[in-house]
């Protein structure tokens, strides 16, 4: 046994040896230059026995002086090392317990101002490590980077092989503890590991930091939250008040229960102390997100109140509601306006999806809070981008857009103005943004209306000028608003614009500033008031600085000046005011027309009158030719055509076209009119430049009052125009069947053609029912063309129609009206095949054997013509004769007509019946030669 033991000494004290050895030698391949020399000048000394040698040998001697060099075990090697370093390099705790029994100090610095313990943590070696402890090496001697053991031990997760319950109350050069080091590293498995050695909680290090303080010295860590709730279930005390609601919180378990001063909860205390690590603590415990305090705010309206940017993120990340209204209203986009970092919490909030257009209690959204304080427009861009509205009252009544202009804040004016802001939205005083601007000057004006529409109107029209009337606006106003482009003619929804205001109200220092600024005085309204009219017709009497020299000069676009605007108007006295000022009593527009002409158009006599007697002329024509009589009647102003009759020498008159003021009357269906003209002499038959005379004009009226009294003032009704038309075919082309029946029954032509060849009758016959029925009476029926040729004639060559053919033999026509050539109705309906109407006309009394000039009979054609017009003509009476007493069956006798023959005994002809010379159709047949036929009637007979 004990030969053992020296055995196992002997191999240590070898080992220790060779690691003493290595330790004063010089590293591999660094040998002293001075110690090469020596080794190439003296021979080589004789190595030293190993202690196994010693003691295989029996040396004890040399085995005791092996242990007589203890003194080595704390001797540096050349590379700054110690001997335990080095048995801690090597792995082996074995070594390291040996070194230390042999004296060796435990906590010798090599270059580095590393320890052995240091190499043990950082080999993660726990049988040395513990070894060194037991030592004392201290696991508070920091390296030359100021990394001590514990700090290594920390930060691998070595604290509980390295720290036990005796390091546990070991004191840094700070006084720290292992627990102070392991809370200011935030290791939390550090500290789970050193609490478990029941260390002193209440130990202060230098500074008189407690563990819990130290824990609290890292808010925004929310490991150090983590840390801090097993401290303080610990009882551990603190001296740092500012989490005192943090302490209370842990002891009471229950955080989302937890309140504090004015309702606060634990969110809302680690945003006000900016405990951010805290406060995701709290968060990941389940504190709900959007509770409120006493004053009904979250945390989240806290957080951005504060400027706490990252502590809002945190929130919000936790769904916290970007817009939940505090208890004065206020949303935490509200808040975060009038707070520090603000752009940045504006931002993030309205990514959250916070709601620009939520008021507050006094009715203020975001975009009124960042007016009001300023901000710059890509702000007010960013809120109105999210559905900030522009147009949004506060409970005085006032947008976002009035406060700008109050505070004259040019760049948010603008802004507002270009994103749509209403310039006329009215606050509870009746201010505008445009009023407001308007009280303010020219240059708050300018910036205003240069960012809104150009035609921006107010809810009755009123553009800005209006309003800048209304308000008795400094003149410079309105040359603002001229400069900025908008147009001052602008009209409102009764037709006004801004001048008729100001001629109105007797505005002048507006009135005189809109006419400077280029307002029309002759715009009418829906009244058909002109500027110009008002501000002659004013009460006072017309109005000095509206009729400046410029103004007396002016003319619309059609050419007409102020003078032709007062006649249109009926402004007699304001008439004689414009001439009196200089204005020419027949000036002219871009028509020709004089005032005189146009003050036609109200029928005012006054007025016509005043320019008559201040030297008008009545007989000067327009551009079209039209005389002051044409326009009258153009316009229905009986009045003044009365007048205008009086003076003038003729009725008469003829436009560029040919027509007379009758005529003019008549195409305008004016009744009066053309009965005043009629009565006064006018010309019923003066033609035009197409030859139409009034009677043409009046056929095509539905009125037929016009036709009968033109008609009765005319002894000829068939003048013709150019083209040959009548007044009667005029009728008929109308359709018009009442006047075509007045002009029939006072002696119209029912035949007479025009150039194509139409007459009343063909083209009554193309259009049938009321028009042909207007055109047939007793006369016009028996009537006949040039060739001879009668209405039913007519009906027969160009409209084949029973119904027709009817309606003449109503009327009185003949059917045995004979044209030129003696045919009759009959022969050509016989010619043509016309059955039905043959048989009608035969009903009607024509004569079935009358002669042509050919000598031929509708009996003759028939029997040629087939079954059906000998039936038409025969049917009813078989045995009918002529005057010689040739019955039909004669004819066909003698003509060799077998078939025909054969048709008329089918009708029950008697052939047994002799003419006048004794004959049966039988032997006048065969008298003619036509044996067969004869034999066959002789069968008959």
């Amino acid at each position: 046994m004990r030969i053992q033991r020296t055995l196992i000494i002997a191999a240590c004290a070898s080992m220790l040896a060779s690691t003493l050895a290595s330790c004063v030698s010089s590293p591999a391949g660094q040998e002293p230059p001075a110690a090469k020399e020596s080794a190439q000048q003296a021979p080589a000394a004789k190595a030293e026995p190993s202690i196994a040698e010693l003691i295989e040998s029996g040396d004890t001697a040399g085995l005791q002086a092996q242990f007589k060099g203890r003194e080595r075990a704390g001797q540096v090697g050349p590379d700054g090392r110690f001997p335990l370093h080095s048995a801690v390099l090597k792995g082996s705790s074995e070594m390291v317990e040996i070194l230390l029994a042999m004296g060796a100090a435990p906590d010798p610095l090599d270059p580095d101002g590393k320890t052995p313990l240091r190499y043990a943590v950082d080999r993660l070696d726990a049988k040395s490590a513990k070894a060194l402890a037991v030592k004392g090496a201290s696991v508070f001697v920091a390296d030359a980077a100021g990394v001590s053991p514990l700090d290594a031990a920390v930060a691998k997760g070595f604290t509980a092989s390295l720290v036990d319950k005796a390091a546990a109350a070991t004191r840094g050069p700070k006084g720290e503890t292992p627990l102070h080091v392991a809370v200011d590293r935030l290791s939390i498995d550090a500290v789970k590991a050193i609490l478990a050695l029941e260390p002193e909680l209440s130990a202060r290090d230098l500074s008189g930091r407690t563990v819990l303080d130290a824990a609290f010295l890292h808010p925004g860590s929310q490991a150090s939250a983590t840390i801090a709730e097993l401290l303080v279930s610990r009882n551990a005390p603190s001296s740092i008040d500012d989490f005192s609601y943090f302490v209370r919180a842990v002891r009471d378990t229950n955080y989302a229960r937890a309140r504090f001063a004015d309702g606060a909860t634990v969110l809302h205390e680690a945003v006000r102390y900016d405990h951010r690590g805290y406060l995701a603590f709290f968060l990941d415990r389940g504190v709900p997100v959007d509770a409120k305090n006493a004053s009904g705010a979250t945390a989240l309206h806290d957080a951005v109140r504060l400027g706490r940017l990252d502590a809002a993120k945190a929130l919000i990340a936790k769904g916290a509601d970007p817009s939940a209204k505090d208890g004065a209203g206020d949303t935490p986009l509200h808040l975060a306006l009038a707070a520090p970092g603000a752009d940045e919490s504006v931002k993030t909030l309205l990514g959250a999806g916070a709601d620009p257009a939520i008021k507050d209690k006094a009715g203020n959204t975001a975009l009124h809070v960042a007016v009001a304080l300023g901000y710059a427009p890509a702000t007010a861009e960013t809120l109105i981008a999210r559905g900030a509205p522009v147009d949004a009252a506060n409970a005085e009544g006032d947008t976002a857009l009035a406060m700008a202009v109050r505070r004259r804040n040019a760049q948010l004016t603008a802004t507002l103005a270009a994103r749509g802001a209403s310039m006329f939205v009215k606050n509870v005083k009746g201010e505008t943004p445009l009023s407001i601007a308007l009280a303010d000057g020219p240059e708050s004006v300018r910036v205003l209306v240069s960012a809104s529409p150009k035609d921006a109107r107010d809810d009755s029209g009123d553009s800005p000028y209006h309003h800048a009337v209304r308000l008795r606006s400094a003149p410079g106003a309105i040359a603002a608003l001229k400069e900025a482009g908008l147009d001052p003619s602008a009209r409102n929804n009764e037709g006004d614009t801004a001048l008729h205001l100001a001629a109105r109200a007797d505005a002048a220092d507006q009135g005189a500033a809109l006419l400077e600024a280029g307002a029309d005085p002759f715009s009418s309204n829906a009244a058909e008031l002109s500027p110009l009219a008002i501000a002659l017709a004013s009460k006072a009497g017309p109005l000095p600085w509206f009729f400046s020299p410029a103004v007396l000069e002016a003319k619309d676009g059609s050419g007409n000046g102020p003078l032709h605007f007062a006649a249109m108007a009926g402004l007699a006295e304001g008439a004689a005011y414009l001439a009196d000022r200089g204005v020419p009593v027949d000036s002219r527009n871009s028509d020709g027309r004089t005032p005189m002409m146009l003050a036609l158009r109200k029928d005012s006599t006054g007025t016509v009158n005043v320019l008559l007697s201040l030297g008008a002329d009545p007989r000067v024509r327009d551009s079209s030719g039209s005389t002051a009589l044409h326009l009258a009647v153009y316009w229905r102003s009986l009045e003044c055509l009365r007048l205008l009759a009086r003076s003038a020498g003729d009725l008469d008159p003829r436009d560029y076209t040919g027509k007379t003021p009758l005529r003019d009357a008549v195409d305008k269906a004016d009744a009066q009119a053309a009965a005043f003209l009629l009565e006064n002499g006018a010309d019923p038959l003066a033609r035009d430049n197409s030859g139409e005379t009034p009677l043409h004009a009046a056929a095509r009226q539905a009125d037929g009052r016009f036709a009968v009294a033109l008609a009765s003032k005319i002894k000829r009704v068939d003048a013709r125009d150019d083209s040959g038309a009548t007044a009667l075919l005029e009728a008929v082309y109308a359709e018009n069947a009442k006047t075509a029946r007045t002009l029939a029954a006072a002696g119209a032509s029912i035949h007479a053609r025009d150039s194509t060849g139409e007459s009343p009758l063909s083209y009554a016959l193309k259009k049938g029912g009321p028009i042909l029925k207007a055109l047939l009476d007793e006369r016009t029926a028996k009537s006949s063309d040039a060739d001879g040729r009668s209405a039913i004639r007519v009906i027969l060559e160009a409209k084949p129609s029973i119904e027709f053919v009817d309606l003449a033999l109503a009327a009185g026509a003949s059917p045995e009206d004979r044209d030129a050539f003696g045919r009759s109705p009959l022969h050509v309906a016989v010619a043509n095949g016309y059955a039905d109407i043959a048989a009608r006309l035969v009903e009607a009394g024509a004569d079935r054997f009358a002669r042509d000039a050919d000598g031929s009979t509708p009996a003759g054609l028939a029997l040629s013509g087939g079954d059906a017009v000998i039936a038409a003509l025969f049917g009813s009476a078989p045995d009918a004769a002529d005057y010689l007493g040739e019955t039909a069956l004669h004819y066909a006798a003698a003509a060799g007509l077998e078939k025909a023959a054969q048709s008329l005994l089918a009708l029950g002809a008697d052939a047994s019946l002799r003419n006048a010379a004794g004959e049966t159709a039988a032997a006048v047949a065969a008298r003619r030669g036509h044996e067969t036929l004869a034999a066959f009637l002789s069968g008959g007979s």
